[in-house]
């Protein structure tokens, strides 16, 4: 490989880095808090390239002698192209209910209960980790008893016996390191729907916390019962944190 198609070819790799934080496609594999430095990381690469490319271009003269060649890195360098391609021509998908599967029966992600009230309103918007930490934390329900919240998630099989869970996956740095949390929908009017009726639906759920649900035994998955509940379209970012 020449140090010419070496150096351009850090320039597309650098490239791709910022175009895909531009265009948000960035979320798709990290959180927020570190698409800049994704964006910083392109920069540095591209800038790198132009400047090894300047300074050749400076020693350059009619002395020269042929083409420097790296055949040491030459083959190894190409395979940045892998993934930088699959990104740029078929960037795949947030993580959804296939995810959510291969997790199987592990014991659903749990963190630290938010010391925070909820937000004022008739059914205001909660995150589902927030949902499921407080559940854990609460038998009684604590501040969800008898408090109507709204649910953003997607739809995926039910781990033990029949309906439907509502899902999300929550990532501490990036999609590499996602855990499930998950509600059991108590839906008796079919309002989300049964099994069969669609995973990856991402729906907006109006529900209720059944207090003493999120136990060890349950995995720590609350039940919830369902007051109503629309489709939508999946939110940007797909993942809590």
């Amino acid at each position: 490989m020449t140090r010419e198609v070496r150096n351009a070819l850090l320039v597309f790799v650098g490239a791709v880095l910022v175009l895909i934080v531009a265009d948000g496609t960035v979320l798709h594999y990290v959180r927020p808090g570190m698409a800049p430095l994704v964006a910083a990381a392109g920069v540095v690469v591209v800038g790198l390239a132009l400047l090894d490319v300047v300074r050749d271009l400076r020693r350059s003269g009619p002395e020269d002698g042929p083409v420097e060649h790296d055949h040491g890195s030459g083959r190894s360098a190409w395979l940045l192209l892998v993934p930088v391609l699959v990104v740029l021509l078929a960037a795949p998908p947030s993580l959804g209910s296939d995810a959510v599967d291969l997790a199987g029966s592990r014991t659903v992600a749990v963190g630290r209960a938010p010391e925070e009230p909820l937000p004022p309103g008739e059914a205001p918007d909660v995150p589902v980790v927030d949902l499921v930490a407080r559940a854990a934390a609460a038998p009684d329900g604590g501040a969800l008893a008898g408090r109507d919240v709204t649910l953003i998630g997607f739809v995926v099989p039910a781990r033990a016996g029949p309906g439907v869970d509502l899902a999300r996956l929550v990532i501490s740095c990036c999609a590499a390191d996602a855990s499930p949390v998950r509600v059991r929908l108590d839906d008796p009017r079919g309002v989300v729907g049964g099994p069969g009726s669609g995973a990856d639906r991402w729906v907006a759920a109006r529900v209720r916390l059944v207090p003493g649900t999120a136990t060890r035994e349950s995995g720590f998955v609350p039940t919830v019962t369902v007051v109503d509940a629309v489709e939508v379209a999946e939110p940007t970012p797909a993942y809590e944190y």
